[in-house]
């Protein structure tokens, strides 16, 4: 019988490592979540804006580590959040609000403070850096609102 060359292992030994390093992370899960919640709470925000824009109304943002969740201000000119008349956000396409978004573990939030909103004009009350659990940064810009 024959068997394989040194060559010939080291090769199969190298193909197998690329392959494990690449695939093992998709396997466990590992990066995905976190992936899909920076793609998700970045939308999210985007839409917020967008929300608060088209309403004229203020719209909330309250952190938690594993959720955030949008509500806005029913009434015209009126910017606390703590307002009685704050009701959820109709999620896009349609649904029931409060709009929010959840992790999935291992992905987490880290916000301070851990609340904001953007005014009827779409900008935030103030500036904000988001962190995601795999240091995925995005960022909420003060005078224009932009969200990256």
């Amino acid at each position: 019988m024959r068997g394989f060359s040194l060559p010939e292992l080291i090769s199969i030994l190298v193909i197998s490592t690329i392959l494990v390093a690449v695939l093992a992370p998709r396997f466990t899960g590992s990066g995905i979540n976190e992936g899909r919640l920076a793609n998700e709470a970045t939308a999210a925000l985007r839409y917020a804006q967008s929300a608060a824009l088209a309403m004229q109304r203020t719209v909330c943002v309250s952190f938690t580590s594993t959720t955030v969740t949008f509500n806005y201000v029913g009434t015209y000119g009126v910017t606390n959040c703590a307002d009685p008349s704050a009701t959820g956000l109709t999620p896009p396409g349609g649904g029931t609000g409060p709009y929010q978004i959840v992790a999935q573990s291992p992905a987490a939030f880290t916000v301070f403070p851990a609340s904001f909103s953007f005014d009827r004009a779409g900008r935030p009350s103030a500036a904000q850096s988001i962190t995601l659990s795999n240091g995925t940064l995005i960022t909420v810009e003060a005078e224009s609102g932009y969200v990256h």
